[in-house]
C-alpha cells in the first residue's frame, strides 16, 4: 500500500536531500551550506512535495533561499528554472521559490515592487508576508501598502477567473466573503481585507462562546442555489481510504490500526444518511471563519468566510463535520487550545438537530483521520499524530 509514495515521503522528510537541493541551486552558481526542512506535503495519488530553507553560498556571499522539491511532473512544456534529478531511485523536480512551475503568478506576487506597482499603483514597494504555500497547488500572500491591505491568492494557470466569479456570486448572495479587487492579475486573485480575526483566536480565549450552532447553520443556508451548478468535489470523508493511506505512510508503526479505522469509517460512511445535496463550503474550519467581538446579525460574530475555492454541491454534514473535527484536534497543535474540545462538543450537539447524528460523527472521524498525516510531517512528535488518530477512533465509536 505504501510503495513509492512512502519512499518519497521518507526521502524528502529525512537527511538525505542535500544533493537534490544542491542540484536545484547549481544553475545559479550557488552551493548549499546548510538546510532545514520546513514541511512535507503528501497528496495521495497526486505526489509528494517539500519545502526547504537553505543557506546558500555564491562565492563569498551568503544568502537565504527557499527550495521546493516534488515528485509531481510539471505542467505543459515549461521547464524554466526546474531541475530534474533521480535521487535514491526517486524521480524528483526541484526549483527555487517563488518559481513554482505550477503557479505562474507566484513570482509576480512575491515581488514587493511589482505588487506595489500593479496592485497599489505606487512606486513604493509593498510589504509582503507569506500566509500559506502548498507547492504545486496554491499560495496566499498578505500585501500591505501604507494603510491598505490586500490578500493575493495565487492559483494554477487559468483558474483565477473562476474563483473571481465565485467571490462575486457569494457577495451577491450576502455572504461575508472577501471582495475581489478588479480582475485577476497573472493568475492571481487580489482580495480586500475583511474585519475580524480567525476563529482559532476566539477558541483559545473562551472556546468561541459567542459562536452558536445556529450561526454556522444560517451562514451555510445563505450559500446560493447557483452553487449547485459548480463542479462537485469529494469530501474529506469520501476520500477516507486515501487519507488513511497518507496517515499510514506518515505513521507506519500504526499502519494496521489506521487501515482498520479507514475501512471502518468508509463502511460507516456508506451505511449512514448524508442528507440531500445542497450548496456547501467544502473546507469549513476555524482558519476559514473570521469572527469579531460583537454580533453582526444572523451570522452572529462571524465577519468573514474565507477560502471559497471548494464551494459547490455536496452534503451539509460534511461541512459541519469538518468544523467540529478541526476544533477537536486543536489541542494537538498547542496546549493553549484547552477550550477547543468543549467548543467542538457544543457545536456537535447543536448540529445534531440539522443532520443525522450518526452520519455527523462518522464524517468527523474521517476528517480527524485526514489530519493525522499532517501532524507528523509538520515536525510534530509521533504522539501528536497518535492523539489525532485516537480522536478519530472516538468519533467513530460514538456514531453507533
Amino acid at each position: 500500500m505504501a510503495g513509492p509514495e512512502q519512499e518519497a515521503v521518507a526521502l524528502l522528510s529525512g537527511s538525505r536531500t542535500g544533493p537534490v537541493l544542491a542540484a536545484a541551486l547549481a544553475p545559479a552558481g550557488s552551493a548549499v551550506q546548510r538546510w532545514t526542512l520546513r514541511r512535507v506535503h503528501h497528496r495521495p495519488g497526486a505526489g509528494v512535495s517539500a519545502v526547504y530553507d537553505v543557506v546558500a553560498l555564491t562565492g563569498a556571499r551568503r544568502a537565504a533561499e527557499v527550495v521546493c522539491v516534488s515528485t509531481a511532473d510539471p505542467p505543459g512544456r515549461s521547464t524554466d528554472g526546474v531541475t530534474r534529478i533521480r535521487h535514491e531511485g526517486v524521480d524528483l523536480v526541484a526549483w527555487p521559490h517563488p518559481h513554482d512551475p505550477w503557479l505562474p503568478g507566484l513570482a509576480w506576487a512575491s515581488s514587493p515592487g511589482a505588487v506595489g506597482r500593479d496592485v497599489f499603483a505606487s512606486t513604493v514597494p509593498a510589504e509582503l508576508t507569506e500566509v500559506s504555500y502548498r507547492p504545486t497547488r496554491r499560495a496566499v500572500l498578505r500585501a500591505v501598502h501604507e494603510s491598505e491591505v490586500r490578500y493575493l491568492k495565487v492559483l494554477r494557470q487559468d483558474r483565477a477567473a473562476a474563483l473571481h466569479a465565485r467571490h462575486r456570486m457569494l457577495l451577491g448572495a450576502g455572504l461575508p466573503v472577501p471582495a475581489p479587487v478588479e480582475d485577476p492579475v497573472r493568475d492571481v486573485v487580489v482580495l480586500r481585507q475583511l474585519p475580524g480575526a480567525p476563529l482559532a483566536a476566539s477558541v483559545r480565549e473562551d472556546g468561541a462562546a459567542a459562536l452558536r450552532p445556529e450561526h454556522v447553520l444560517t451562514l451555510l443556508d445563505a450559500l446560493p442555489a447557483a452553487a449547485l451548478g459548480l463542479p462537485a468535489r469529494a469530501s474529506w470523508t469520501d476520500r477516507v481510504l486515501d487519507y488513511g493511506h497518507a496517515a499510514a505512510v506518515a505513521l507506519p508503526e500504526e499502519r494496521a490500526r489506521i487501515e482498520r479505522l479507514a475501512a471502518a469509517v468508509d463502511a460507516a460512511r456508506r451505511a449512514t444518511d448524508p442528507g440531500p445535496v445542497v450548496p456547501v463550503h467544502g473546507d469549513l474550519y476555524e482558519s476559514n471563519l473570521l469572527v469579531g467581538p460583537g454580533d453582526s446579525g444572523a451570522f452572529g460574530p462571524v465577519t468573514g468566510l474565507l477560502d471559497v475555492d471548494a464551494v459547490g454541491p455536496g452534503h451539509r454534514v460534511d461541512d459541519l463535520a469538518c468544523l467540529v473535527a478541526h476544533l477537536a484536534v486543536l489541542p494537538t497543535v498547542h496546549d493553549r487550545y484547552g477550550h477547543a474540545p468543549a467548543a467542538a462538543q457544543r457545536l456537535l450537539a447543536g448540529f445534531d438537530a440539522a443532520v443525522d447524528p450518526a452520519a455527523l460523527r462518522v464524517r468527523c472521524a474521517g476528517v480527524a483521520l485526514s489530519l493525522v498525516a499532517g501532524a507528523r510531517r509538520s515536525g510534530g512528535p509521533p504522539d501528536r499524530a497518535r492523539r489525532r488518530l485516537e480522536i478519530a477512533e472516538r468519533f467513530l465509536s460514538n456514531s453507533s
